[in-house]
Order: C-alpha cells, then structure tokens, then sequence
C-alpha cells in the first residue's frame, strides 16, 4: 500500500478514536457528577492500573509502553474534564478562598520592608517602585530578610529571584522552601550597571572589581576586556560603599548609578553589562497571604516522585487546563537524596474554578504527601511550609 492509501485508512480509525473518546468523556462527566454531588475523589488509580492492564494484556511488547501512555494522557483528560464540574478542597486553596471572600487589595502606598545589602542596592530601587513612600531596613543576606518578615520587624521583604542573565537566585528558591511566606507582587527592574571609582580615579590605575557575583556574570565580557582581578561580595550596593570608604586606589565597584551617587563615587562608565537587556524579577513575600488587584500569575511550589512520567503528567494537567507554564525550577530536598522541590510560575485567574481544582490535585497529591512523610520527622520546618507557599503576584514592568 501507498503513504496515501495507509494515510486515508488512518483517517478512518480517526474518525472512530474520535467518536469513542467524545462517548467516554460523556460517561466520564457523568461519573463526575456523581463524585461531585457525593463528594468523593476524582483519583482512582487502583482502576486507572485496572484498565491499563486489561487493554495491554493481549498487545505486543513492543507498543505495550505506548498503550501505557495513551491512556494515561486519557485519564488525565478525564480527570479534568470531571474537575471542570466538581470543587475540590485542600488547606491551600481552602486559605485562598477565604482570602477572596476578604477582598482583593491595592499595593500599599506605604510599607516597612526589609532588602538586603545596604542603600543604593537593586533590591532597594524595586522597592521604591512598588511602594511610593517604603522605610526599609537592610540586612547582611537573604535570610535576614526573611528573618525579619518572619519576626514582624518589616511587613515585607524585597528579594531578587532571577535575572535574565545569570539566571535563577537558588538561595532565594531555597529559603522559599524553609519559610511559610507568601509572593504578594513582583517587579522586573531593567538592570544597567555602571563602573564606579573613587574620585581621583582613573581607568589605568583599576587592578580589582568588586560587585555581586550575578553583576559580575553580567558583566564578564568588559571584565575580561581589560583583564581585572574580581572579588564576589554580598550585594552590589556593599561594593560601592567598600570602594567608597576603601584607602586604596587601585579598586572599582560595579554598581548601580543611583549606588554611585549616594557614596560619592565617579563613574568610569555606564551600561557595562554584556546584554543591553538585562533585567531582574524581585518578589515581595509577605508573611500573610494577600491577592491585589489585577494579579494574573501563580507561583507554587510542589514534590513529585523520582520515577518516569511523574514530571510529565505535572505539565500535561497545566495542558489540559490550557495554561501557560512560564517557568519551572527545580531543588534539591535536603536529606533526601535525589528528590526534587519544583517551582512553577503560570499565568492564571486566581478565582478560575479550573485552576483552583488543579492547585487542589497538588495540594492532595498522593505523591507528594509520600515525600513529605520521608523527611517530615528530620526537617519539620521544612514539612510545614512545603505545601503553604502557594503564592499569587501581578507582576509589574
């Protein structure tokens, strides 16, 4: 037979897949009402492995596994389509409604927030633009910040998340993980780094850079250029301050302009960064849960299981849903080997009942629950706050 000849006979296997499948959802919706009106479990994976081995039992080996696939990808769909008629519960979501049934609200004009670093830091130009009026205080690392939002010395803490550059800030993702906060908003901040010395200075005499280690990836091609030594330091903004009240000569910081201005440095050059669009996402947390105004992504963060398809069948229920996955990072779970935290960021209406549901499947997933009851005993902080950082943001440009 001829490519066409077997294309049209497919066709017609088609056109009887497509007739069978519409009358299985149909049986499907109808068995999800009837979970619904009885509030039982959309999951059945004691029939789901039923009905895989029935319909492999008599296939060749060799599409077996594809078989397997084939109606997992179905039972996904039927699952959601059951969802579509069904609310689902779980603490998060449960928390979340509550939180609606409150009120959207505005972004804060004024705010006590905590960035890290000192003045002229990136952090505290995010802040000043999502708050008109913010008294910030400064901490030494990330994890001051959180300590801070977590003892109620600040309402809020600005954090850099990533960078279209260096990529993802990991400590930040991992200290995400260990406290029970919430991402309220986020800002991406064009990032233009800019070469500061003392005044006097000049380019001949700069040996060493001092700056970030992200704003130095940033800005690798102009340091290698001239062939500087560089020195990592905890934030930008303390590399400008460093050089500023430094005795030596031979020392420049790369820093923000406005970082420059408040020490007094002179600026060599401007706009050093290797990629002209160089921008960085901030995320305020917040301790409370909070849903403003216009906010149209979530961020989760959730367990799955070190085994083939676990992953997969995460994003095909973002499929099914029809949203845009925009990010997804993964972390390791301290003590337990080879098991991952993944973070992901969607686009999405916060008060969709679809998306609500499909934050319930992860809140109640069997998989996940079994990870936690691994370590639960060894890292029960972590455990606590592991499914309660369901987060929700408008992000601003």
């Amino acid at each position: 037979m001829s490519i066409e000849e077997l294309r049209k006979e497919i066709d017609l296997i088609d056109d009887k897949i497509s007739e069978l499948f519409i009358e299985r959802m149909e049986k499907s919706k109808q068995i999800g009402l009837i979970k619904s009106k009885n509030k039982l479990s959309v999951n059945a994976p004691l029939r789901e492995k039923e009905i895989i081995n029935r319909v492999t039992q008599n296939a060749d080996n060799e599409v077996k596994s594809y078989i397997k696939q084939l109606y997992e990808n179905i039972f996904l769909l039927s699952k959601t389509y059951q969802n579509s008629y069904n609310v689902t519960q779980s603490n998060s979501v449960n928390k979340i409604r509550a939180c609606l049934e409150n009120k959207k609200e505005n972004m804060p004009t004024s705010a006590s927030v905590a960035c890290q670093g000192v003045a002229g830091a990136y952090s505290s130009i995010a802040a000043e633009k999502l708050f008109s009026i913010s008294n910030i205080t400064y901490f030494k690392n990330f994890e001051g910040v959180f300590n801070a939002v977590d003892k109620g010395l600040c309402e809020f803490g600005i954090l850099p998340i990533e960078n279209s550059t260096a990529g993802s800030v990991l400590q930040v993702y991992d200290l995400m993980e260990k406290y029970n906060f919430y991402i309220i908003e986020s800002v991406r901040l064009q990032v233009s780094h800019v070469l500061a010395v003392k005044p006097g200075v000049e380019r001949k005499d700069i040996k060493e850079i001092c700056s970030h280690e992200q704003a130095l990836q940033q800005c690798a091609e102009y340091i290698k250029k001239f062939n500087y030594k560089t020195t990592a330091m905890q934030n930008t903004a303390i590399a400008g301050s460093y050089v500023a009240e430094s005795d030596r000569n031979d020392i420049a910081a790369i820093c923000s302009e406005e970082c420059a201005n408040i020490y007094g440095l002179k600026i060599i050059e401007k706009a050093i960064q290797d990629n002209p669009n160089n921008f960085t996402r901030f995320i305020c947390i917040s301790k409370n849960m909070k849903i403003l105004n216009g906010a149209d992504k979530i961020s989760v963060m959730t367990s799955l299981q070190n085994k083939p398809g676990s992953l997969n069948k995460m994003l095909s229920r973002f499929a099914a849903e029809g949203l845009n996955l925009s990010k997804i990072e993964s972390r390791p779970i301290p003590n337990c080997q080879f098991e991952f935290m993944f973070y992901c960021d969607f686009s999405g209406d916060i008060e969709n009942q679809g998306v609500l549901n499909l934050m319930s499947e992860l809140d109640n997933n069997s998989e996940v629950k079994q990870q936690i009851n691994k370590f639960i005993e060894k890292q029960p902080d972590i455990a606590a706050g592991m499914l309660r950082n369901w987060i929700y943001e408008n992000e601003k440009n």
